[in-house]
């Protein structure tokens, strides 16, 4: 008999669909883990609520309504009880979403994919679970016992693409904040004289926009807005070296552009200003790129300098090696084997 597998969609959500097109990181490892499992030959996955598009997982069956405490049993006497059930972390400090999860699955899961305050802990390890991405999450939600697991997302479209040869540029994707940090980025980009590919929303948060005028209108940068499907896979393939950046106080529970870059075979530098976050638990080898330690002593134009010199280095890596180690790190079908297999040992 299949196992069943519910997915829920959000409870609060915004602008984006399952799978989402553009931003949307949460969203797409969502789908993503629905759509890898819905192809196992021993799972059924179960959809619920408005916000997917059934069409790009078409062998999940959908149940249209989100899962709450008015359609709960509806959804039982269509399709019974379920062996796992994930959902967004938003979902788990309420207990009416708690109450119907409990209904419906025998084992229920999340991932903290962003810094969450969680207002009740209902996270036993016997039927609920919280999965992390770094040991810095790990250790910030120690109360509520997270299993530390790498995850990746993607997509439509957005098969890594491998390119043993590199064209002469770096790269940089995410959103154009103080939080993220892409000027770092930039000031190595010049120090090296190499294009600065920018992937992402040309002005996201005004106030640093106006901050790093110059810097972003640098003759350097060459900002490509938001792009996705084969157009961002093809441009991350063809980079010499992906630049991950952000400020001393942001916290990234769940990187999806980490994997990105590595599934593609491409070298990463990152600053980490804590020792311990999601570049330090990506870049976990002198193969894959390099991580720096930076702290409030180093001026931006010295971090910089710092991410330059690492990407000299980082150029002579072995890019088929880089795929090689990635690729079986971040295999999706063997990442949800083992978090099913964990869910049912605790029985």
């Amino acid at each position: 008999m299949k196992k069943k597998f519910i997915v829920c969609d959000y409870p609060n959500p915004k602008n984006y669909t399952f799978p989402p097109f553009g931003f949307g990181s949460s969203e797409k490892r969502l789908w993503y883990i629905a759509k890898t499992v819905s192809e196992f030959n021993d799972f059924e996955v179960i959809l619920t609520g408005p916000l997917w598009l059934p069409k790009y997982i078409p062998k999940a069956k959908h149940f249209k309504q989100r899962l709450t405490p008015k359609t709960v049993d509806k959804f039982f006497k269509t399709y019974g009880k379920a062996d796992f059930l994930l959902a967004g972390h938003e979902y788990f400090d309420k207990e009416d979403y708690i109450n119907t999860f409990k209904k419906v699955a025998n084992k229920i899961f999340t991932y903290i994919l962003h810094p969450y305050k969680f207002t009740k802990n209902f996270f036993d390890r016997k039927n609920f679970f919280l999965f992390c991405y770094s040991e810095e999450i790990k250790n910030l939600y120690k109360e509520f016992r997270p299993i530390k697991q790498v995850l990746f997302h993607s997509g439509v479209d957005e098969t890594p693409i491998f390119s043993e040869i590199h064209s002469n540029y770096l790269i940089w994707m995410g959103r154009i904040e103080e939080q993220k940090s892409p000027h770092y980025a930039i000031y190595a980009a010049k120090r090296l004289k190499m294009p600065l590919y920018v992937l992402g929303k040309p002005v996201y948060e005004n106030e640093y926009a106006l901050k790093y005028h110059n810097l972003l209108s640098s003759n350097y940068v060459k900002p490509f807005g938001v792009v996705f499907g084969k157009k961002k896979m093809q441009l991350i393939s063809k980079a010499a070296c992906a630049i991950y950046t952000v400020s001393k106080t942001f916290i990234d529970a769940g990187p999806g552009v980490l994997a990105e870059y590595l599934c593609s075979g491409i070298p990463v530098i990152g600053i980490t200003w804590k020792g311990n976050d999601a570049i330090c638990e990506a870049i976990n080898s002198p193969l894959l790129g390099e991580v720096i330690k930076v702290n409030d002593k180093f001026t931006d134009w010295q971090i910089g300098e710092l991410i330059a010199q690492s990407i000299k280095k980082c150029l002579k890596l072995d890019r088929k090696k880089i795929y090689d180690i990635a690729n079986e790190r971040y295999n999706m079908k063997k990442i949800m084997r083992k978090i099913f297999s964990m869910l049912l040992r605790s029985s």
